[in-house]
């Protein structure tokens, strides 16, 4: 396999989550500036002027988050959510995202996110355990909802929303020996259409073949992920990725302290209570808690 220049691989030395930042504070309740509202307000614009795309298909705290993750660039996030949009409604959610945040009937599909804590950063960390389990069609909808859930729930800080996530995604279990169910590459777009900015890539347990498959969706992403994002791209054992973070952030079934969390469902429902939202009028748009 010829090594993709743009990834690191399994024989690098991995990174430290805290190589290339100094520690943060930590979690803080979210207080959207000036510049954000005014670049949340214009997103909404252009996404029904551009596109005849409601604001009920949008609700107003993911809005905001997206508008964060891609650092107020208006253009790139109604881009982004866009498109987004279209690949929901081809997976059973035409409505799009509404502000009734926490969907009780997806919490189910939760289950390929472990309870997790903090990077050295102070910032949320999301690990995702089975990378590349099947989704049966007749869950899709649920499905989106629980990623919708889990993304907006770890961006729900003011640490987290505007300094990005850390992302460790543990191939050990892929769901490789299941039968396919034909909507793999779509829940895969889906998954890459999500507005975020992940400032760690750590991909964990993956052998030779499936790192060449990896390397091969990369080399495809890379028309519509940025350079920046595929360089943060590393190889690593599940060992490699659990001493990256502190211990008692790591998820339980590796040896760790699951960041004190008892129930995730229940962290994730939380999180969401804690989400402000922006309010939107015709000459603007304000805050509140």
């Amino acid at each position: 396999m010829a090594d993709d220049k743009n990834v690191r691989h399994q024989d690098t030395q991995p990174m430290s989550f805290s190589d290339s930042e100094s520690s943060l504070p930590a979690d803080g309740v979210i207080i959207y500036s000036e510049d954000e509202l005014t670049a949340m307000s214009e997103v909404r614009a252009k996404l029904k002027e551009k596109h005849g795309i409601e604001s009920s298909r949008v609700g107003a705290a993911f809005l905001a988050v997206a508008t964060i993750n891609c650092n107020l660039r208006v253009d790139e996030a109604v881009t982004k959510i866009t498109k987004l949009l279209e690949i929901m409604e081809k997976l059973g959610c035409p409505d799009g995202i509404d502000d009734e945040l926490w969907k009780p009937e997806a919490k189910e599909e939760l289950c390929p996110y472990p309870p997790v804590g903090t990077d050295d950063r102070g910032c949320r960390i999301t690990w995702i355990s089975g990378n590349g389990r099947k989704v049966a069609k007749e869950e899709e909808r649920h499905h989106v909802h629980s990623c919708i859930m889990q993304y907006l729930a770890v961006h729900s800080d003011s640490n987290t929303l505007r300094n990005g996530v850390s992302l460790i995604i543990d191939t050990t279990t892929t769901g490789k020996d299941e039968p396919k169910v034909g909507n793999e590459k779509l829940i895969q777009s889906f998954y890459q259409a999500i507005p975020q900015r992940p400032q760690v890539i750590l991909i964990t347990g993956s052998s030779f073949a499936t790192r060449t498959i990896i390397n091969a969706s990369i080399k495809l992403a890379s028309f519509f992920i940025k350079q920046k994002i595929l360089q943060r791209i590393n190889f690593v054992t599940v060992e490699d990725a659990k001493n990256m973070i502190p211990l008692k952030s790591a998820p339980v079934y590796v040896g760790g302290g699951g960041g004190d969390i008892e129930s995730y469902e229940d962290w994730v429902k939380e999180r969401l209570e804690q989400l402000p939202f922006p309010v939107f009028t015709d000459g603007g748009s304000s805050f509140t808690g």
